[in-house]
């Protein structure tokens, strides 16, 4: 039995709501990162009439019999074995319980700031070695049809992504630029770019919106106007985002060419979770689509590229590849999304020199809001 099946057998109800889930959930995995040990359960039952969500987060912590942890954290369970992670639907839903509580106010600007990876795998006859190409990118979209929009951006620079990495690098002479490759034009004709280790400063360029004010790619380019009007019904919701999207072209879908399957469909939530200035309400309804997905499922708790603590939950996806794995990580805590990554599970095709697992890109989102304060 897993903490979702414990919180349910507390609560003396055989489908907990998405509201005392949550708040159950959300206490008991406190208690755990605390070092905590809960409590056996009283052989009474709970009495729950009159009882907030507080108190019931409270008592459900107070009373699960056995400790609990989530996957990946690396503490061993009662038994030395760690028990499996809430199931997907129950994170996602209690990450949408948080998101809708969020505070929204508009203001001049929509504010965002995230970090992407691209990883290659490059050869050297002193060793192959893994590197990390990371941009920084920064913007600020005005909520009025008539501001200007800007954007920072910085090559961060090209590094090894892991210490092997770094060791092979150094055998091969620490090269300051790395050729990339990047595809072929033909048997034996490699196309490559040229990327540096270091650094390069930070440029900030500022524009005028479109005469039609369009900020967004949802499908077919979309307003502030429109996002804000997106539907906060998972369902009303879904049906939208496929009909804009029966509308674009093969290019901008942004996984499989199967319109509306689970691997597209998550993809599309992923857009609108990490940095769309959608209301909280619909912020909401893109988890709980996400949470109707019969193949998404629970990696557990994970550290992203910038070393954040999240749960992740993933779906599969076969490629040309290779057997692809999209992830989405989560702050339970505050319902946010913190990162996306892309892993390949199976390497096939152009992944097949990397080690089953590995990453393939990332973005990591830092900052995300409404500020009425413009770059310099």
């Amino acid at each position: 039995m897993n903490e979702i099946d414990l919180v349910r057998e507390l609560l003396a109800q055989p489908r907990a709501t998405e509201q005392t889930t949550a708040a159950a959930l959300a206490r008991v995995q406190r208690d755990i990162a605390r070092g905590g040990r809960p409590r056996r359960p009283r052989a009474r039952r709970l009495r729950l009439g009159g009882l907030g969500l507080a108190a019931v987060g409270a008592a459900a912590a107070a009373t699960v019999a056995v400790p609990v942890v989530m996957s990946g954290a690396g503490t061993p369970g009662r038994h030395g074995s760690s028990p499996p992670p809430p199931e997907a639907r129950t994170v996602l839903l209690a990450a949408a319980w948080q998101a809708e509580r969020q505070h929204d106010t508009m203001g001049a600007y929509w504010h965002g700031t995230d970090v992407s990876r691209i990883y290659y795998r490059l050869h050297a006859p002193t060793g192959d070695y893994t590197v990390a190409w990371e941009r920084r990118f920064e913007g600020w979209t005005p909520s009025s049809p008539t501001g200007r929009s800007c954007s920072r951006q910085q090559d961060l620079g090209t590094r090894p992504a892991g210490a092997a990495d770094a060791a092979a690098w150094r055998r091969a002479g620490s090269p300051s630029e790395l050729a990339i490759p990047v595809g072929h034009d033909g048997p034996g004709d490699f196309r490559s770019m040229t990327l540096k280790v270091a650094a390069s400063p930070p440029r900030t360029t500022c524009q005028k919106l479109p005469a039609d004010g369009t900020i967004f790619s949802l499908g077919e380019n979309v307003t502030m106007k429109d996002l804000r009007a997106l539907p906060a019904d998972p369902d009303r919701l879904k049906r939208l985002l496929v009909k804009r999207f029966g509308k674009a072209g093969r290019d901008t879908e942004p996984l499989t060419r199967v319109r509306t399957g689970d691997s597209w469909m998550f993809s599309v939530a992923r857009d609108i979770l990490l940095g769309m200035p959608v209301t909280p309400q619909v912020r909401a309804a893109a988890f709980r689509m996400v949470a109707d997905l019969p193949s998404v499922r629970t990696i557990g708790s994970v550290r992203d590229a910038e070393g954040r603590r999240g749960t992740a939950v993933a779906i599969d996806e076969r490629t040309s590849g290779g057997l692809l794995e999209h992830r989405l990580i989560i702050d339970q805590a505050s319902g946010r999304a913190l990162a996306y990554e892309k892993l390949v599970l199976k390497p096939a095709g152009d992944n097949a020199g990397r080690a089953p697992g590995s990453l393939i890109n990332s973005v990591a989102s830092l900052t995300s809001g409404w500020t009425d304060t413009a770059p310099r």
